[in-house]
C-alpha cells in the first residue's frame, strides 16, 4: 500500500526525494572532502603541501581555519532547516490531499496506529533511499572536488575508501531520521481527523 501511494503520487514524492538527496549529497562532500583533504595534509611530501597552500586549505593562521569551520556548519545548518521545512510541506499538502482517502480508510476500521505506520514507512522509504543517492553523488562530488582543487594524484585508495565508509552510513542514517522527524506532525494531524469530517471535505 506504501509502495503504491508513493507511485501514484509520483510528483510530490519526487520532490520529497530531491530535497533529500541534496541535504545528503552536501553533508557527504563536505564530509569527504574534509577528510581527504585532511589525510593528504599529513603526508610529508612538499609537492601535497604546496598543493593545500595553493588551494588555500593549509594556513597558519587558527581564525581563518575556525571561519571555515563555522562557514562549513552555517551552511550545512541552513541546507538542513530548508530542507526539513520543505518535506514537512509536502507531506501535509500530500495529507491534505489525501483526506476522503483517509476518511474512507478511517470507515472500514483503520486505527490511528495504522494511518501513523503507513505515513511513516512511506517516509522512511524515500528517506532512506534520497540519502543513499545524495550520499553516492555527494562522494563523487568530493572526490572531483579535491581532484581539480589539488590534483588527482594526490588521492590515495585508503582515504576515500575511509570517508566512504565513515561518512555514508552517517549521511543515509541523518537523512532518514530528518525525513522521518519531518514527518511526523502531518502524520498526527492525519490520525486525528476525525472520519465524518474527513469524508466532508472537498479537496
Amino acid at each position: 500500500m506504501c509502495w503504491a501511494n508513493v507511485r501514484n503520487r509520483l510528483g510530490r514524492s519526487l520532490i520529497t526525494f530531491l530535497g533529500i538527496a541534496v541535504v545528503s549529497a552536501f553533508f557527504m562532500s563536505s564530509f569527504c572532502y574534509q577528510r581527504i583533504a585532511d589525510a593528504i595534509a599529513v603526508q610529508p611530501d612538499v609537492h601535497a603541501r604546496a598543493a593545500l597552500e595553493r588551494a588555500g586549505y593549509f594556513t597558519h593562521d587558527p581564525e581563518s581555519v575556525q571561519r571555515q569551520r563555522d562557514r562549513r556548519i552555517w551552511l550545512m545548518a541552513l541546507s538542513v532547516a530548508v530542507c526539513a521545512t520543505g518535506i514537512a510541506n509536502t507531506i501535509l499538502m500530500s495529507v491534505t490531499e489525501r483526506i476522503r482517502e483517509i476518511g474512507t480508510l478511517k470507515c472500514l476500521g483503520a486505527l490511528d496506529g495504522f494511518i501513523v505506520r503507513l505515513f511513516l514507512i512511506e517516509n522512511l522509504f524515500l528517506g532512506a533511499l534520497g540519502s543513499v543517492v545524495g550520499a553516492l553523488f555527494g562522494y563523487i562530488l568530493a572526490v572531483f572536488q579535491v581532484g581539480f582543487t589539488l590534483e588527482f594524484g594526490l588521492l590515495s585508495w585508503g582515504s576515500c575508501l575511509s570517508c566512504m565508509a565513515i561518512g555514508g552510513p552517517i549521511a543515509v542514517g541523518a537523512g532518514t531520521a530528518l525525513t522521518v522527524a519531518a514527518a511526523i506532525y502531518p502524520t498526527c494531524v492525519a490520525a486525528k481527523m476525525k472520519p465524518v469530517d474527513a469524508m466532508r471535505s472537498e479537496v
